[in-house]
């Protein structure tokens, strides 16, 4: 046993040394836009998979698009309809905040992070491939720290306004940045605004994604409002949301929608997180709610983390349970805006975790690693 964690010590030693190389934004697309779909990586990515048999839906306008009117037949548009199809949209442990943050990383995620570290609360983080490339210290501090990491596709651009090879450019230019930068592939996604429908479904599930949404327009906290809607109206309006939770069956939890995209939302973040608390919610991240302790696509380098698998209050570390087939929750209805993408220039960096066993040595060797 001690020569298999040794062993198990000395490979993730040197798998975070491997990962060490800063990510080279030479050599993705331009931020922010759309990546061109004759590039030769998309064009081998495209090669990989079977389009064909994709709903022929047509394409949605607009930044966010405006809903059809009348709706479409049998297109399941989330956004617009409340139609989930088989997407998660309710952390499957009873009385339960599934804790999601979209649009990092940034400048202001060691914050949050430093918070979530200090109450010892794990989170889903959806990253946006354009802000990766440019913070991939942050990524690796996430993973260290026990969090989740999960795609929100390269641009931010809304996917039922994109072709299938545009949808399949996002999702694999962003998996291709998180893999640089932690040796992980990429499970589960949240298409931005909340976009999405059949077609865009089949492309994600070809590419071997599980969409996540949040538990409707009561869980969005409107944090992107601020500061056309004040700190204090978003933390009044989510208490509401909170209290008409609480008072319900909590038979299941909820996923709601956040962002560490910019100091407002980060800020407000630590001030909504402790009525959480305050009302004896659990905490969980994605692979918490649906007690998945495979979170990430097979072909990871790296090992799989031991990620916190199951819901726990704040402050407690987080009970293991076995995996469990990720489980779609009710339908929902989420709003249709969303904050802007930054542009960053400045890197972060990591710092350690206390975990147990060998592997709190690791976390701190990988700190130093890092540093």
């Amino acid at each position: 046993m001690v020569k298999f964690l040794a062993s198990s010590f000395t490979v993730l030693l040197l798998t975070i040394a491997a990962v060490k190389a800063q990510i080279n934004p030479a050599l993705y697309p331009k931020v922010n836009e759309v990546p061109p779909i004759d590039s030769p990586e998309v064009v081998a990515w495209l090669k990989e998979i079977d389009l064909t048999g994709a709903p022929q839906i047509e394409l949605h306008k607009g930044a966010p698009p405006a809903c059809p009117n009348p709706p479409i037949a049998n297109e399941c548009y989330w956004t617009c309809d409340g139609c989930a199809a088989d997407d998660i949209t309710a952390c499957a442990a009873p009385n339960t905040w599934g804790l999601t943050f979209d649009d990092g990383p940034s400048t202001f995620t060691p914050t949050l992070l430093d918070y979530l570290k200090t109450n010892k609360l794990s989170a889903s983080f959806f990253v946006i491939g354009s802000n990766a490339i440019q913070y991939p210290d942050t990524l690796k501090r996430e993973v260290a720290e026990g969090h989740h990491l999960a795609s929100h596709t390269w641009s931010h651009h809304a996917l039922t306004t994109l072709t299938n090879q545009q949808i399949v450019a996002e999702m694999k230019w962003t998996e291709k940045a998180v893999f640089e930068a932690t040796g992980l592939r990429l499970k589960y996604m949240r298409p931005p605004y909340g976009d999405i429908n059949n077609r865009v479904r089949f492309v994600l599930k070809k590419l071997g994604y599980i969409p996540v949404d949040w538990t409707g327009d009561a869980f969005d906290t409107n944090d992107w409002r601020i500061p056309t809607m004040t700190e204090a109206q978003v933390i009044a309006t989510f208490s509401k949301s909170l209290d008409t939770y609480v008072a319900g069956p909590k038979t299941k939890g909820f996923y709601c929608l956040e962002h560490d995209v910019s100091s407002l939302t980060v800020n407000v973040a630590l001030k909504l997180l402790p009525l959480g608390i305050a009302r004896k919610i659990n905490f969980a991240s994605v692979a918490g709610c649906e007690s998945d302790a495979q979170p990430y696509q097979a072909g990871s380098t790296a090992p799989m983390p031991t990620l916190p698998s199951g819901a726990a209050p704040s402050g407690q570390p987080s009970p293991t349970k076995g995996g469990a087939t990720p489980s779609a929750g009710a339908g929902g209805n989420g709003t249709t805006n969303g904050p802007t993408i930054l542009n960053p220039q400045n890197k972060s960096g990591a710092s350690t975790v206390a975990v147990s066993g060998v592997f709190a040595v690791a976390a701190a060797a990988a700190a130093f690693i890092l540093a």
